[in-house]
Protein backbone atom coordinates (compact mmCIF):
# COMPACT_ATOMS: atom_id res chain seq x y z
CA UNK A 1 0.00 0.00 0.00
CA UNK A 2 1.48 3.09 -0.91
CA UNK A 3 1.38 6.49 1.53
CA UNK A 4 -1.55 8.32 -0.54
CA UNK A 5 -3.81 5.08 -0.59
CA UNK A 6 -3.23 4.42 3.13
CA UNK A 7 -3.83 7.89 3.85
CA UNK A 8 -7.11 8.60 1.67
CA UNK A 9 -7.67 4.99 3.02
CA UNK A 10 -7.50 6.68 6.55
CA UNK A 11 -9.46 9.88 5.88
CA UNK A 12 -12.47 7.90 4.28
CA UNK A 13 -12.88 6.48 7.71
CA UNK A 14 -11.55 2.88 6.92
CA UNK A 15 -8.34 1.01 7.96
CA UNK A 16 -5.72 0.39 5.63
CA UNK A 17 -2.27 -1.57 6.92
CA UNK A 18 -1.81 0.94 9.32
CA UNK A 19 -2.19 4.08 10.71
CA UNK A 20 -0.53 7.23 8.40
CA UNK A 21 1.96 9.74 9.68
CA UNK A 22 2.48 13.03 9.03
CA UNK A 23 5.25 15.48 10.39
CA UNK A 24 6.36 18.30 8.53
CA UNK A 25 3.52 18.84 6.05
CA UNK A 26 2.01 22.75 7.03
CA UNK A 27 2.26 25.51 9.24
CA UNK A 28 0.48 23.34 12.11
CA UNK A 29 1.91 20.36 11.83
CA UNK A 30 5.38 21.47 11.93
CA UNK A 31 8.64 21.47 13.67
CA UNK A 32 10.89 24.02 14.24
CA UNK A 33 14.55 24.31 13.24
CA UNK A 34 16.88 23.58 16.46
CA UNK A 35 15.25 20.92 17.44
CA UNK A 36 14.81 19.70 13.46
CA UNK A 37 18.75 19.90 13.58
CA UNK A 38 19.16 17.60 16.56
CA UNK A 39 16.46 15.02 15.81
CA UNK A 40 18.14 14.90 12.42
CA UNK A 41 21.84 14.52 13.75
CA UNK A 42 20.25 11.99 16.57
CA UNK A 43 19.38 9.91 13.36
CA UNK A 44 22.73 10.00 11.88
CA UNK A 45 21.98 13.01 9.66
CA UNK A 46 24.06 16.14 9.06
CA UNK A 47 22.67 19.87 7.76
CA UNK A 48 21.06 22.45 8.38
CA UNK A 49 17.62 22.49 7.19
CA UNK A 50 15.96 25.39 5.64
CA UNK A 51 12.72 26.69 6.93
CA UNK A 52 9.48 27.09 4.92
CA UNK A 53 8.16 29.71 7.78
CA UNK A 54 10.12 32.08 8.89
CA UNK A 55 7.33 33.44 11.58
CA UNK A 56 7.14 30.02 13.26
CA UNK A 57 11.11 29.11 12.72
CA UNK A 58 9.25 25.72 11.16
CA UNK A 59 12.02 23.48 8.83
CA UNK A 60 11.80 21.68 5.66
CA UNK A 61 12.64 18.33 7.03
CA UNK A 62 15.28 16.75 5.39
CA UNK A 63 13.29 14.25 2.58
CA UNK A 64 15.73 11.10 4.01
CA UNK A 65 15.02 11.70 7.59
CA UNK A 66 10.85 11.83 6.22
CA UNK A 67 11.59 8.51 4.35
CA UNK A 68 13.51 6.93 7.12
CA UNK A 69 10.41 7.65 9.79
CA UNK A 70 7.94 6.41 7.54
CA UNK A 71 5.86 9.86 6.90
CA UNK A 72 3.04 9.74 4.62
CA UNK A 73 2.59 13.14 3.78
CA UNK A 74 4.24 15.95 2.07
CA UNK A 75 3.46 19.51 2.29
CA UNK A 76 3.87 22.36 -0.51
CA UNK A 77 4.44 25.59 0.67
CA UNK A 78 3.19 28.41 -1.65
CA UNK A 79 5.97 31.61 -2.35
CA UNK A 80 4.30 33.50 0.35
CA UNK A 81 6.51 36.65 1.34
CA UNK A 82 6.70 34.49 5.14
CA UNK A 83 8.76 31.57 3.44
CA UNK A 84 11.48 33.62 2.41
CA UNK A 85 10.99 37.29 3.33
CA UNK A 86 13.53 40.26 3.55
CA UNK A 87 14.68 40.66 6.34
CA UNK A 88 16.36 43.84 8.22
CA UNK A 89 18.63 43.95 10.58
CA UNK A 90 18.28 46.81 13.31
CA UNK A 91 20.43 45.73 15.92
CA UNK A 92 18.47 44.62 19.01
CA UNK A 93 15.86 43.42 16.73
CA UNK A 94 14.84 42.35 12.70
CA UNK A 95 11.94 42.67 11.07
CA UNK A 96 9.73 42.29 7.75
CA UNK A 97 6.80 43.43 6.60
CA UNK A 98 4.64 40.61 4.74
CA UNK A 99 2.06 40.91 1.56
CA UNK A 100 -0.24 41.78 3.69
CA UNK A 101 1.17 44.93 5.42
CA UNK A 102 2.23 43.82 8.49
CA UNK A 103 4.99 44.47 10.29
CA UNK A 104 6.83 41.06 11.77
CA UNK A 105 9.56 41.61 14.42
CA UNK A 106 12.01 39.42 16.39
CA UNK A 107 13.85 40.54 18.93
CA UNK A 108 17.30 39.85 20.04
CA UNK A 109 18.01 36.01 21.01
CA UNK A 110 13.66 35.30 20.23
CA UNK A 111 12.70 32.35 18.42
CA UNK A 112 9.59 33.98 16.82
CA UNK A 113 8.47 36.58 14.66
CA UNK A 114 5.12 38.67 16.26
CA UNK A 115 3.10 40.84 13.96
CA UNK A 116 3.58 44.36 15.57
CA UNK A 117 2.19 46.77 13.36
CA UNK A 118 -0.19 47.00 10.32
CA UNK A 119 -1.66 49.32 7.74
CA UNK A 120 -4.86 48.86 8.06
CA UNK A 121 -5.59 49.79 12.04
CA UNK A 122 -7.51 52.54 13.44
CA UNK A 123 -9.64 54.25 11.68
CA UNK A 124 -10.72 53.22 8.26
CA UNK A 125 -13.59 52.88 6.24
CA UNK A 126 -14.95 50.46 3.59
CA UNK A 127 -13.12 52.24 0.86
CA UNK A 128 -10.22 52.16 2.19
CA UNK A 129 -10.56 48.26 2.53
CA UNK A 130 -11.63 48.14 -1.40
CA UNK A 131 -8.32 50.53 -2.19
CA UNK A 132 -5.53 48.57 -0.62
CA UNK A 133 -3.23 47.02 -2.03
CA UNK A 134 -4.23 43.58 -1.98
CA UNK A 135 -1.50 40.94 -3.16
CA UNK A 136 -2.66 39.42 -6.12
CA UNK A 137 -2.96 35.85 -4.75
CA UNK A 138 -3.73 34.23 -8.03
CA UNK A 139 0.14 35.15 -9.29
CA UNK A 140 1.75 32.05 -10.99
CA UNK A 141 4.79 32.82 -9.00
CA UNK A 142 3.41 31.48 -6.11
CA UNK A 143 3.49 28.08 -7.26
CA UNK A 144 6.93 28.75 -9.22
CA UNK A 145 8.91 25.09 -8.65
CA UNK A 146 5.59 23.45 -6.76
CA UNK A 147 4.23 21.71 -9.83
CA UNK A 148 7.90 20.02 -10.16
CA UNK A 149 8.30 19.03 -6.83
CA UNK A 150 4.23 17.92 -6.47
CA UNK A 151 4.95 15.54 -9.38
CA UNK A 152 8.24 13.67 -8.09
CA UNK A 153 6.24 13.55 -4.72
CA UNK A 154 3.06 11.91 -6.45
CA UNK A 155 4.96 9.41 -8.42
CA UNK A 156 6.39 8.28 -5.10
CA UNK A 157 3.46 7.70 -3.72
CA UNK A 158 2.65 10.20 -1.51
CA UNK A 159 -0.23 12.14 0.03
CA UNK A 160 0.30 15.70 -0.74
CA UNK A 161 -1.26 18.98 1.52
CA UNK A 162 -0.96 22.67 0.39
CA UNK A 163 -0.49 25.39 2.75
CA UNK A 164 -3.06 28.08 1.99
CA UNK A 165 -1.75 31.66 1.45
CA UNK A 166 -2.27 32.84 4.58
CA UNK A 167 -4.44 32.14 7.51
CA UNK A 168 -8.17 31.59 8.19
CA UNK A 169 -10.50 34.30 7.10
CA UNK A 170 -11.05 35.39 10.78
CA UNK A 171 -7.92 35.24 11.61
CA UNK A 172 -6.10 37.37 9.08
CA UNK A 173 -9.36 40.07 9.74
CA UNK A 174 -7.81 40.30 13.15
CA UNK A 175 -3.96 40.34 11.82
CA UNK A 176 -4.86 43.65 9.74
CA UNK A 177 -6.69 45.57 11.58
CA UNK A 178 -4.95 44.05 14.86
CA UNK A 179 -6.96 42.06 17.03
CA UNK A 180 -8.50 44.20 20.06
CA UNK A 181 -9.54 46.72 16.77
CA UNK A 182 -11.28 43.83 15.10
CA UNK A 183 -13.30 42.67 17.71
CA UNK A 184 -14.33 46.23 18.08
CA UNK A 185 -15.54 46.33 14.47
CA UNK A 186 -17.49 42.89 15.16
CA UNK A 187 -19.58 44.97 17.78
CA UNK A 188 -19.82 48.33 17.03
CA UNK A 189 -19.28 48.66 12.81
CA UNK A 190 -19.58 45.34 11.58
CA UNK A 191 -20.27 45.90 8.42
CA UNK A 192 -16.45 47.13 8.32
CA UNK A 193 -15.60 43.76 9.38
CA UNK A 194 -17.78 41.55 7.16
CA UNK A 195 -16.51 43.60 4.34
CA UNK A 196 -12.90 42.53 5.61
CA UNK A 197 -13.42 39.26 5.81
CA UNK A 198 -15.70 38.88 2.68
CA UNK A 199 -12.18 40.33 0.89
CA UNK A 200 -10.50 37.13 2.32
CA UNK A 201 -12.75 35.02 0.74
CA UNK A 202 -12.65 36.40 -2.23
CA UNK A 203 -8.58 36.17 -1.97
CA UNK A 204 -8.45 32.48 -1.04
CA UNK A 205 -11.31 31.82 -4.13
CA UNK A 206 -8.44 32.91 -6.27
CA UNK A 207 -6.19 31.29 -4.67
CA UNK A 208 -7.52 28.22 -4.93
CA UNK A 209 -8.73 28.91 -8.54
CA UNK A 210 -4.82 28.84 -9.45
CA UNK A 211 -3.72 26.29 -6.96
CA UNK A 212 -6.51 23.60 -8.98
CA UNK A 213 -4.76 25.40 -12.03
CA UNK A 214 -1.32 24.45 -11.08
CA UNK A 215 -1.01 21.57 -8.76
CA UNK A 216 -4.86 20.24 -8.84
CA UNK A 217 -3.37 16.46 -10.04
CA UNK A 218 -1.76 16.29 -7.15
CA UNK A 219 -3.33 17.82 -4.10
CA UNK A 220 -5.60 15.96 -1.71
CA UNK A 221 -5.71 18.72 0.96
CA UNK A 222 -5.30 22.55 1.59
CA UNK A 223 -4.27 23.28 4.88
CA UNK A 224 -6.62 25.62 5.88
CA UNK A 225 -7.88 26.73 9.33
CA UNK A 226 -9.27 29.66 11.66
CA UNK A 227 -8.88 29.74 15.17
CA UNK A 228 -12.22 30.87 16.90
CA UNK A 229 -11.60 29.41 20.49
CA UNK A 230 -9.29 29.50 23.00
CA UNK A 231 -8.87 26.69 25.54
CA UNK A 232 -11.55 27.60 27.39
CA UNK A 233 -14.20 28.95 25.49
CA UNK A 234 -15.16 30.26 22.17
CA UNK A 235 -13.45 33.83 20.86
CA UNK A 236 -16.85 35.38 19.46
CA UNK A 237 -20.38 34.33 21.02
CA UNK A 238 -21.91 31.32 18.84
CA UNK A 239 -24.50 33.19 17.50
CA UNK A 240 -21.63 35.63 15.93
CA UNK A 241 -19.60 32.01 14.64
CA UNK A 242 -23.30 31.26 13.49
CA UNK A 243 -24.06 34.09 11.53
CA UNK A 244 -21.24 35.81 10.26
CA UNK A 245 -18.21 33.11 9.29
CA UNK A 246 -19.69 29.73 9.20
CA UNK A 247 -21.72 30.83 5.98
CA UNK A 248 -17.98 32.29 4.73
CA UNK A 249 -16.33 29.39 5.53
CA UNK A 250 -18.66 27.20 3.58
CA UNK A 251 -18.16 29.63 0.77
CA UNK A 252 -14.46 28.73 0.60
CA UNK A 253 -15.18 24.79 1.65
CA UNK A 254 -17.42 24.77 -1.51
CA UNK A 255 -15.21 26.55 -3.82
CA UNK A 256 -12.59 23.71 -3.12
CA UNK A 257 -14.66 21.21 -3.51
CA UNK A 258 -15.86 22.62 -6.92
CA UNK A 259 -12.25 23.44 -8.10
CA UNK A 260 -9.99 20.02 -6.81
CA UNK A 261 -10.40 17.08 -8.54
CA UNK A 262 -11.63 13.76 -6.81
CA UNK A 263 -10.17 12.72 -4.55
CA UNK A 264 -10.21 15.71 -2.77
CA UNK A 265 -10.77 16.50 0.78
CA UNK A 266 -11.91 19.87 2.74
CA UNK A 267 -9.33 20.07 5.63
CA UNK A 268 -9.91 22.33 8.39
CA UNK A 269 -7.30 23.58 11.05
CA UNK A 270 -9.29 24.74 14.17
CA UNK A 271 -7.93 23.72 17.78
CA UNK A 272 -9.17 24.74 21.23
CA UNK A 273 -12.42 24.47 23.04
CA UNK A 274 -14.00 23.71 19.65
CA UNK A 275 -16.91 20.81 20.68
CA UNK A 276 -20.04 22.65 20.15
CA UNK A 277 -18.59 23.72 16.87
CA UNK A 278 -17.94 20.28 15.08
CA UNK A 279 -21.90 19.63 13.88
CA UNK A 280 -21.46 22.98 12.44
CA UNK A 281 -18.22 22.35 10.83
CA UNK A 282 -19.84 19.04 9.74
CA UNK A 283 -22.77 20.79 8.21
CA UNK A 284 -20.25 23.34 5.63
CA UNK A 285 -18.21 20.37 4.73
CA UNK A 286 -15.61 19.83 6.91
CA UNK A 287 -14.17 16.26 6.51
CA UNK A 288 -10.60 16.36 8.30
CA UNK A 289 -9.84 18.06 11.15
CA UNK A 290 -6.70 19.19 13.01
CA UNK A 291 -6.34 18.88 15.27
CA UNK A 292 -8.18 17.79 18.49
CA UNK A 293 -6.71 19.85 20.79
CA UNK A 294 -7.52 17.28 23.75
CA UNK A 295 -6.42 18.83 26.44
CA UNK A 296 -9.15 22.29 25.98
CA UNK A 297 -12.21 22.33 27.74
CA UNK A 298 -14.99 19.69 26.69
CA UNK A 299 -12.43 18.39 24.40
CA UNK A 300 -12.67 14.59 25.27
CA UNK A 301 -11.56 11.91 22.75
CA UNK A 302 -13.70 9.38 23.39
CA UNK A 303 -17.04 11.76 23.03
CA UNK A 304 -15.69 13.17 19.96
CA UNK A 305 -14.30 10.07 18.52
CA UNK A 306 -17.84 7.94 18.84
CA UNK A 307 -20.09 11.08 18.02
CA UNK A 308 -18.46 12.72 15.25
CA UNK A 309 -16.32 9.71 14.30
CA UNK A 310 -18.64 8.54 11.13
CA UNK A 311 -18.21 12.25 10.12
CA UNK A 312 -15.00 13.51 10.89
CA UNK A 313 -11.79 12.03 10.28
CA UNK A 314 -9.05 13.60 12.88
CA UNK A 315 -5.65 14.55 11.67
CA UNK A 316 -3.26 14.95 14.72
CA UNK A 317 -3.79 14.63 18.30
CA UNK A 318 -1.08 12.45 18.73
CA UNK A 319 0.23 14.33 21.59
CA UNK A 320 0.03 16.88 24.14
CA UNK A 321 2.74 19.51 22.25
CA UNK A 322 2.64 21.74 25.71
CA UNK A 323 3.04 19.73 28.66
CA UNK A 324 3.57 16.04 27.67
CA UNK A 325 6.20 16.24 24.86
CA UNK A 326 8.19 19.21 25.95
CA UNK A 327 7.98 18.33 29.66
CA UNK A 328 7.12 14.85 30.15
CA UNK A 329 8.98 11.64 30.85
CA UNK A 330 9.63 9.29 27.86
CA UNK A 331 7.29 6.88 29.68
CA UNK A 332 4.91 9.33 29.83
CA UNK A 333 4.90 10.10 26.24
CA UNK A 334 4.32 6.71 25.12
CA UNK A 335 1.57 6.44 27.51
CA UNK A 336 -0.58 9.03 26.17
CA UNK A 337 0.73 7.68 22.76
CA UNK A 338 -0.83 4.34 23.41
CA UNK A 339 -3.93 6.02 25.11
CA UNK A 340 -4.26 8.48 22.02
CA UNK A 341 -3.74 5.72 19.72
CA UNK A 342 -6.42 3.43 20.85
CA UNK A 343 -9.29 5.98 20.92
CA UNK A 344 -8.60 7.75 17.98
CA UNK A 345 -7.51 4.73 15.81
CA UNK A 346 -10.68 2.52 16.15
CA UNK A 347 -12.44 2.07 12.81
CA UNK A 348 -10.11 4.49 10.67
CA UNK A 349 -9.99 7.98 10.18
CA UNK A 350 -7.30 9.13 11.88
CA UNK A 351 -3.55 10.54 10.70
CA UNK A 352 -1.16 10.28 13.34
CA UNK A 353 0.50 13.26 14.33
CA UNK A 354 1.34 16.09 17.08
CA UNK A 355 -1.39 18.54 18.60
CA UNK A 356 0.46 21.76 16.83
CA UNK A 357 3.96 21.98 15.66
CA UNK A 358 7.20 20.92 17.56
CA UNK A 359 8.91 23.19 19.45
CA UNK A 360 12.26 23.59 20.03
CA UNK A 361 11.96 23.05 23.96
CA UNK A 362 11.54 19.41 22.94
CA UNK A 363 13.98 16.69 24.07
CA UNK A 364 15.03 14.53 21.21
CA UNK A 365 14.25 11.41 23.32
CA UNK A 366 10.32 12.23 23.65
CA UNK A 367 10.18 12.49 20.05
CA UNK A 368 11.95 9.59 19.42
CA UNK A 369 9.81 8.12 22.26
CA UNK A 370 6.23 9.48 20.36
CA UNK A 371 7.59 7.92 16.99
CA UNK A 372 8.51 4.31 18.95
CA UNK A 373 5.38 4.56 20.57
CA UNK A 374 3.00 4.98 17.26
CA UNK A 375 5.00 2.37 15.78
CA UNK A 376 4.59 -0.26 17.83
CA UNK A 377 0.95 0.64 18.08
CA UNK A 378 -0.27 1.70 13.99
CA UNK A 379 -1.21 -1.68 13.05
CA UNK A 380 -4.75 -2.61 12.96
Amino acid sequence: MTSLERVLQAVSHGQSDHVPLDLGSSFTTGITRNICKRLCASLGFDGNPELYDVVQQLAVVPEEVLARLGVDVRGLIPNVIRKNPPVEDYGDFEQFEDEWGIIWKRHLGGLYFSATATKLGGNISRQDIEQFDWPDTGDPALFDGLAQQAEVWHKQGYAIILESVCAGIFEMAGRVRGVEQFYMDLALQPDLALALMDTFVELKIRFYEAAARHLGSYVQFIREGDDVAGQETFLVSPQMYRDIIKPRHKLLFEAQKRLFPKPFFVWFHSDGAIFDLLPHFIEIGVEVLNPLQLTAKGMDAERIKAEYGKDLAFWGAGINTQQTLPRGTVDQVREEVVQRMKILKTGGGFVFGTVHNIQDDVPVENILAMLDAWQEHCIY
